[in-house]
């Protein structure tokens, strides 16, 4: 977003979500005693001298807007502002007596940090900017402790950590040689946690925003965290995806921008912040969507009836065929609760229907219900609805399809085609190139993400660089993607490149991708610091990326072949 006006209407209507400012945030939010299974430490550092430290404005503020919006979601906050490391001991201590019985804890962090020693540190107000070896310990905290101490064994840990990653040494440590190779204090590293997941605000050797733009009373991540966090029932690998290009999009175009979280981590069940909602079909009629005709006053003669705005009008066709379904889902969810919707798809909306399939299919908005949404993807796919039949063309061919399933596929495939529907062609032409329908087709196909491709779908301009005679023409669409400030442009010219052979020359896009979570960029970056291909050999930077990519389901066979022994 290059338009400053732009960037302060989306802050302010981010801080409208929330409530409350952070300026006028209830100093009480984080004091009282902690009870239930859920329990969220909340720590911010601003106050440093900005002689030995730069002052973080906002640090304090964020976590004071984080507070209010993490108690909403059912939590029990406790803040800790501007403590040394005295008063951080104590009140670790108090902390983890407190949450003995959490079945998870939230830890976050807002502050200046870095790694030494294999290990991540925060930085109190009390620290000082350069140290010995063996004062490390004694003048900072390690998160990793930090994490040991409060966070009860078996618990899900969920760790936010809002500090700059850039290469400059945040600390000095002084008897160390550097110049002699060995190594000294570094950006934040990553942190095993065990069960649980790591939320950057920004990725390695990169800034984090302290406010965006000037004069912002929060950071630009605590915004779209708290944005976000209004929407029940994203998973949290979702809620991740999305606070991240929230993050991006607001500070793309900025000087020190743009701003990319990411995270990684290892989980085995789903985990919600704001867990989904029940929707029964008995009472999903009873939160139907107000119309938005107004009554007649008293008397007046009665016309006509109007009939109810369309809520779901501005969500076309084209924005269905290219847009992520997470991203979509999650700005409808913002504007509609997911009762409402499924009232509408219930009433027979075929949009409202795709979508509810969607949602029950993943248990995104609403708890999972696999039959539920397959009744719904029946029922928009039976209106003739191009982005029902593809979703439920998906999922028929996802859950050990039949030899009639996988028929029905290929017609619900074809009739979503024909009708236009991008997303649907790029499915079906890589169904056929693959062999899904019978022999490979790879006339068909290319000319099926051609179409596609014209409508801007970013996987099928990504297909086409495989074929000799379109590729030239469709990099040159991906760098504009990437460009415009869309990281999905990024990674598939990182794939392209590195399928090409020429993955030297796309460096920075595999950075970019890998940054924004694509598991291909992840794994392919990884491969790069291995090898010395782009890059110096940096088996430490191999290991990092290595361990993020295996860390996404995602991921496929052969990227995982690819990295296989790399930092394990």
């Amino acid at each position: 977003m290059k338009q400053v006006r732009r960037i302060i209407a989306l802050v302010a209507g981010l801080l409208a979500l929330g409530g409350l400012a952070p300026a006028a945030a209830a100093q009480s939010c984080g004091t009282a005693p902690l009870k239930g299974e859920r329990v969220a430490l909340l720590i911010g550092n601003s106050a440093y001298n900005d002689f030995e430290w730069p002052s973080l404005k906002n640090a304090v503020n964020d976590i004071d807007y984080v507070c209010e919006a993490f108690e909403r979601a059912g939590m029990a906050p406790r803040i800790v502002r501007n403590a040394d490391k005295a008063a951080l001991d104590k009140a670790l201590d108090d902390f983890a007596a407190e949450a003995r019985g959490a079945k998870s804890v939230l830890i976050y962090y807002a502050g200046h940090g870095f790694e030494y020693g294999g290990r991540n540190w925060l930085v109190p107000m009390d620290a000082p900017p350069a140290t010995r070896r063996a004062d490390v310990e004694k003048r900072y905290l390690s998160i990793e402790a930090l994490v040991k101490h409060v966070v009860p064994k078996g618990a899900f840990t969920l760790l936010f950590v809002d500090a700059c990653r850039t290469t400059e040494p945040v600390v000095r440590v002084e008897d160390v040689d550097v110049a002699a190779g060995v190594a000294g204090s570094a950006p934040l590293g990553l942190l095993d946690i065990g069960q649980g997941a790591v939320f950057y605000s920004t990725a390695k050797g990169r800034p984090a925003l302290d406010f965006a733009p000037v004069g912002s009373p929060v950071s630009p991540f605590a915004a779209a965290v708290v944005h976000q966090l209004a929407i029940p029932g994203l998973e949290i690998s979702d809620y991740f995806k999305i606070v991240s290009r929230d993050v991006y999009k607001a500070t793309f175009g900025m000087q020190l921008g743009p701003q990319q979280p990411f995270h990684y981590g290892s989980w085995f069940d789903d985990y919600y912040l704001v867990a989904p909602v029940e929707v029964p079909q008995a009472r999903a009629a009873a939160a139907a969507l107000p119309v938005t005709a107004a009554a007649p006053p008293a008397g007046a003669t009665r016309g006509p009836a109007k009939p109810a705005a369309d809520p779901l009008a501005d969500i076309s066709l084209d924005r269905l065929a290219i847009e992520d379904e997470p991203i979509l889902v999650a700005d409808v969810l913002a504007r509609h609760p997911a009762a409402q919707l499924v009232a509408l798809a219930d009433g027979g909306h075929p949009l409202a229907q795709h979508l509810a399939g969607y949602m029950f299919s993943l248990g995104v908005g609403v708890k999972k219900d696999l039959p539920r949404a397959r009744a719904y993807l029946e029922q928009s796919a039976a209106q003739g609805f191009p982005a029902g039949q593809q979703e439920l063309a998906y999922l028929l061919l996802e859950n050990d399809p039949s030899p009639d399933d996988v028929k029905r596929a290929y017609d619900l495939y074809l009739a979503s085609s024909d009708a236009g529907f991008s997303k649907a062609k790029t499915h079906l032409a890589y169904r056929l190139a693959v062999g899904t329908f019978g022999p490979a087709d790879f006339v068909r196909s290319q000319a099926l993400y051609a179409e596609a491709a014209a409508k801007g779908h970013p996987a099928a301009i990504f297909a086409l660089t495989y074929f000799p005679d379109t590729r030239t023409a469709n990099m040159a669409r991906l760098r504009a993607l990437a460009d415009g400030g869309n990281p999905e442009g990024n990674h598939w010219l990182c794939e392209a490149h590195f399928a090409d052979k020429t993955r030297k020359d796309a460096i920075e896009d595999c950075g970019v991708g890998a940054r924004a979570g694509f598991a291909g960029s992840r794994a392919i970056l990884a491969d790069a610091y291995a090898k010395g291909d782009g890059v110096p050999v940096d088996a430490k930077e191999a290991a990092f990326w290595a361990k993020l990519a295996r860390d996404l389901p995602e991921l496929r066979k052969d990227q995982r072949d690819l990295i296989a022994g790399v930092g394990e």
